[in-house]
């Protein structure tokens, strides 16, 4: 067989390996998962209620007021597109995007080791490893979405600096693309952009490389302007320009600066404590880096810079939810690197030996990802919940059995209860988002105090009796380690 032909068989062979180690690693780890009755968490049920109003030709911002960037909203509604009424289709979309992420960590594992073996314990570990830090949450979230972008920027940095012959086109391309993908999910994404592109001038300009920073800065704006041009001609084209610069840019800028209605959570260096799962490989990798600085100096550099560009932009606002320090697992494989390179040194005159001890640790981290996340995970408390014993799927009976069903979710986050119901929300403001926004509350007010929806859900807090609506059902369920009850309300006839 030839080179070339072996190349894409080893490859696929790859892909395949990281899609199995993706699924080990979400199937018990992520509420999405089909074992789950549903994703409850907040964050995760306005992006897909968002997502499904997005197959239903609704836009984002001016249909639906969310807070994320767009392209979180494309990568649900592609899950709704594939099962709108389950969370199949989600959990299919965090498989693809965490192997996509694991193929990467495995190169580069491999790009700095440079053993071709390394890609199999350097694509496995993270499975085990990054699922089961709290900072992980319900599954889901924008920041585990992004952990592909972050993993193909560093690995192509990595690799030019490590072989020093420069960037080619494709690779500057590749790099723009990562920063529009950054920008456009969740703008303090691009932190780590910021450094690595830093590091990437000073490397061209220390190493004699200037004249050639013109076509790699072309090349990386192309990338940029493609991805946002499909974007921006997306809302152009529907007429909701305005509300993507208001509602993305102008309102969380404004608006998103404090925890309002947040909570009390760690500090941001406590949160990379409460992960040590990954904050330790990540922390040794870095060190590891900087210790062999006689032959990876830059690309130390670039891991640094990355990172503390990344952790300022993350924090910047001053909210520091717990799921925001989940950017930072992106330097999980620099220490399985380490790890890798120390296990080659030690064992560098026995090379059955160390192809055994990496098969171990491969095979290992495949089989207890499922069992470690089952046994410690965070989420495996609702395995055993039914879903007719949610209150979502309790009050969606109710709502479905109406001759009018629609609904208003007042007072809190997206609760999952218009999903359960099928439904999607008539009213922009279809929850209480954490912002201090004067129309939304205005719109809540108004839409109470005029009956405008048949049902009205709450949470931790009863209407008031003279409101248009009449108290249903409640029902209490355990959500982040605490009960909840929840109120289902429904519009009083004539003469109640």
């Amino acid at each position: 067989m030839t080179r070339t032909a072996a190349l894409p068989r080893r490859t696929g062979w790859r892909l395949l390996f990281a899609a199995l180690a993706a699924f080990a690693g979400l199937v018990l780890s992520t509420k999405s998962s089909f074992l789950y009755p549903l994703n409850d968490w907040v964050d995760v049920q306005c992006f897909f209620t968002v997502g499904r109003g997005v197959v239903h030709g609704l836009m984002p911002y001016r249909d639906l007021y969310e807070q994320k960037g767009p392209l979180v909203y494309l990568l649900y509604a592609l899950g709704a597109a594939i099962s709108e009424n389950s969370f199949v289709g989600v959990f299919v979309v965090e498989c693809l995007c965490f192997a996509a992420f694991l193929h990467l960590c495995g190169k580069i594992a491999e790009t700095l080791t440079g053993l071709r073996g390394a890609y199999w314990p350097g694509a496995a570990l993270p499975a085990v490893l990054i699922p089961l830090s709290p900072a992980f949450s319900h599954g889901g979230s924008a920041e585990e979405l992004i952990l592909p972008v972050f993993a193909l920027g560093l690995w192509l940095v990595l690799r030019v600096l490590g072989r020093k012959d420069g960037f080619t086109d494709g690779e500057g391309i590749a790099l723009g693309l990562c920063a529009a993908a950054a920008l456009w999910m969740k703008y303090t994404f691009c932190g780590l952009f910021l450094g690595l592109a830093l590091v990437v001038l000073a490397w061209h300009f220390a190493t004699g490389r200037a004249a050639k920073l013109p076509r790699l800065i072309g090349c990386a704006l192309l990338g940029t302007a493609g991805l946002s041009a499909l974007i921006l001609g997306w809302f152009a084209l529907r007429g909701a320009l305005p509300e993507l610069w208001q509602a993305y840019f102008v309102n969380n800028l404004s608006q998103y600066s404090q925890n309002i209605r947040g909570g009390a959570y760690d500090p941001p260096l406590q949160n990379l404590l409460n992960n040590l799962t990954w904050a330790v490989p990540a922390a040794a990798g870095l060190i590891w880096l900087t210790a062999t600085g006689r032959k990876r100096g830059w690309e130390a550099a670039a891991c640094w810079l990355g990172a503390v560009c990344l952790f300022v932009f993350t924090y910047w606002s001053g909210r520091r939810y717990p799921y925001y320090a989940l950017v930072m697992a992106a330097f999980t494989p620099l220490g399985i690197a380490a790890l890798i390179a120390g296990a080659a040194r030690l064992l560098r005159e026995k090379p059955a030996a160390l192809r055994g001890t990496a098969i171990a640790f491969t095979a290992a981290a495949i089989a207890a990802a499922p069992l470690t996340h089952w046994a410690f995970g965070r989420n495996s408390y609702m395995l055993a919940i039914p879903r007719e014993e949610t209150p979502q799927y309790r009050f969606a009976r109710i709502i479905r059995d109406s001759d009018n069903p629609s609904l208003l979710n007042t007072g809190f986050l997206d609760g999952g209860f218009y999903y359960a119901a099928g439904l999607v929300p008539e009213n922009r403001f279809f929850c209480t988002f954490n912002i201090d926004l004067p129309e939304m509350q205005e719109e809540m007010d108004r839409s109470l105090r005029e009956g405008r929806t048949a049902f009205v859900v709450t949470r931790q807090r009863r209407l008031e009796e003279d409101s248009p609506y009449e108290l249903v059902d409640e029902h209490s369920m355990l959500f982040e380690g605490r009960p909840w009850t929840y109120y289902l309300y429904r519009r009083k006839t004539a003469g109640d």
